[in-house]
């Protein structure tokens, strides 16, 4: 009995992609510097995440959880804001950059060798415990500057000893650059939580010896090609400064 012919899947390369985005969102930016390495085309359209101003149309055929970043893969090209039932909704920055890597094996954002591909995994996991809890704990509880600089100090020992994360640019660096990038602009601005001042102190505080390889590792980042043309200081300062999860009352003290 002749099997049936299966219907031959469309090249992954020549679906169509919207990303939903926001300007100052680290997790969103993780996905423009992937893009970005990737020279992947895509779609992009801002999502308004302001109370009251995110569309509707984007939770109840997006993302459920009302979230960015956001893709739809594949399906007909339609408008941003009539997204079609017959295209995936992905969702979350590291399945989409790691989707972007398997687009496009030859960005190098996933290292070819095994061990190194794996360690680049573990560091995004170990840089959540580490680098993204200081900068919560920072930015957002406005706790003072010397009580993050432990966490800052245990995710600088997670860095090799030179290079990039794991040695080779790879996705460990995708995922904590915008945290990084974040880290040292915003304090710089004295944006944050935490009591005037602290920002300038931390600075200080990370131009010590002891935070030599944090700060090589830093202005890798910062100078890399794909961070400098995925990061609009000027926008970010602006959305920044009036996040109300980072707004600071007068009363600030610190704990």
């Amino acid at each position: 009995m002749p099997h049936a012919s299966l219907p031959t899947p469309a090249p992954m390369l020549n679906k169509q992609i919207t990303f939903y985005t926001s300007p100052y969102s680290p997790y969103t930016h993780r996905v423009h510097i992937a893009l970005e390495e990737a020279k992947l085309e895509v779609k992009k359209y801002e999502i308004d995440l302001r109370p009251g101003h995110k569309p509707a149309w984007f939770t109840q055929r997006v993302n459920p959880l009302g979230l960015v970043p956001a893709f739809t893969f594949g399906g007909p090209d339609v408008p941003p804001d009539q997204p079609s039932p017959l295209s995936a909704k992905l969702s979350e920055s590291l399945v989409l950059i790691e989707l972007i890597a398997d687009l496009r094996p030859d960005a190098g954002l996933l290292p070819s060798d095994p061990e190194l591909r794996a360690r680049a995994r573990l560091f995004t996991i170990l840089s959540h415990e580490t680098l993204h809890n200081a900068f919560r704990a920072f930015f957002f509880r406005g706790e003072r500057a010397e009580s993050v600089l432990r966490s800052l100090q245990d995710f600088q020992a997670l860095l090799a000893p030179t290079g990039y994360a794991v040695g080779p640019w790879s996705i460990a660096d995708v995922v904590v650059a915008p945290m990084m990038v974040r880290f040292i602009r915003l304090a710089g601005y004295e944006i944050g939580k935490y009591p005037m001042g602290e920002g300038k102190k931390l600075l200080k505080a990370v131009a010590e010896p002891k935070f030599a390889r944090l700060m090589q590792y830093y202005e890798m980042l910062w100078q890399r090609p794909s961070v400098q043309a995925t990061w609009d200081e000027t926008v970010n300062v602006k959305m920044w400064r009036i996040h109300p999860n980072v707004t600071r009352n007068t009363s600030a003290s610190g704990h």
